[in-house]
């Protein structure tokens, strides 16, 4: 089978096309032939070799993956050949993989897909169960009436204005041009900031009267997170799962208590939270899932490339152009 394989870290040139044996399933396991695969940001990560958990290489990147049953292992009894199923990454422990035409895993991290839900939206699952995480476990204490979703336009962003929005919260989301600040608004936020050209704090301060906002989801970090901490509502909180602008520079204890009047909270969130809390973990993925079939959501699909062309995938979302879900095609 064809599959995409890095030996070293670096640039995207270290993507490489390989031949691999197609795996079968073990017991309990069943093979599922690719139809859609999810390219995410933490694949990047990995590829350049900043991430904190990173696998042994040679690696096959991939933690997302929508196809059809081609084959069950001994004792399988939920699912069928020919059924649209979605490999989630959290289930087989982020172990990759998915850069392939081919995949075996347990049971039970293939997810049937409802009637309806495409194979190219289901890429958008894990997004959704982030999302519902985020919104709903790790700003837990926090009545959301107002959010701030950073970098609103991608995958995760956009996520988070449908589970924010459909939980009856006001999304004010942030954007890097007026073409996805459009995209944002067209999303459901209710208002969208061009970061490039306006002062967000003060954007958001003016938006909500002065008051701030009740959770900012920040995935950037850097000068974007001790922002963060001036447009906060009293009592509110700063939701960072990601540093993607890296860190901070400022002292950020110190940068709490100059804005102690709010009585501000930050939680540090990674997924990695929940790789042995499979309860919650499952229950989140189940309401995604319950989401897209509802019809109430469609991910936003930004682009699709061949899977040999994952160079291309992986340039486009370091550019950060990209509004909506990356996706590659066996």
């Amino acid at each position: 089978m064809k599959a995409i394989q890095i030996s070293r870290t670096g640039g995207i040139e270290v993507l490489e096309p390989v031949e691999l044996p197609t795996p079968s399933p073990g017991p309990g396991e069943v093979l599922v032939k690719a139809t859609a695969i999810g390219v995410n940001y933490f694949d990047t990560m990995i590829r350049t070799g900043r991430y904190r958990w990173m696998p042994k290489l040679p690696f096959v990147l991939g933690n997302e993956m929508s196809g059809t049953v081609a084959a069950l292992g001994a004792g399988v009894t939920t699912l069928k050949v020919g059924q649209p199923v979605f490999i989630a990454g959290y289930e087989i422990g982020n172990r990759g993989g998915l850069y392939a035409e081919y995949a075996a895993v347990p049971e039970k991290a293939a997810w049937p897909l409802p009637p309806g839900v495409g194979p190219e939206a289901a890429t958008a699952l894990t997004n959704y169960q982030l999302a519902w995480i985020l919104l709903h476990h790790a700003a837990r204490g926090v009545t959301p009436h107002t959010v701030v979703v950073y970098g609103a336009a991608g995958g995760v962003g956009t996520a988070l204005i449908d589970v924010a929005r459909l939980a009856g919260a006001t999304v004010i989301g942030t954007a890097g041009s007026a073409d996805k600040c459009a995209v944002v608004k067209a999303r459901g936020a209710a208002h969208a900031i061009d970061y490039k050209s306006e002062s967000v704090i003060e954007r958001v301060q003016a938006l909500t009267g002065g008051h701030g906002a009740d959770i900012v989801f920040d995935h950037v970090a850097g000068k974007a997170f001790t922002d963060g901490l001036k447009m906060v509502a009293p009592l509110g909180m700063i939701v960072s799962y990601a540093v993607l602008g890296g860190m901070p520079e400022t002292d950020l204890f110190k940068e709490m208590r100059a804005n102690i009047e709010k009585s501000p909270a930050v939680r540090c969130f990674t997924m990695h939270t929940y790789d042995h809390m499979e309860e919650p973990r499952r229950e989140a993925m189940a309401r995604a899932v319950e989401l897209l079939g509802s019809g109430k959501v469609k991910p936003a699909i930004a682009a699709r490339f061949p899977l040999a062309d994952a160079r291309r995938a992986h340039d486009l979302i370091e550019a950060r152009t990209a509004a909506g879900k990356i996706v590659l095609v066996p």
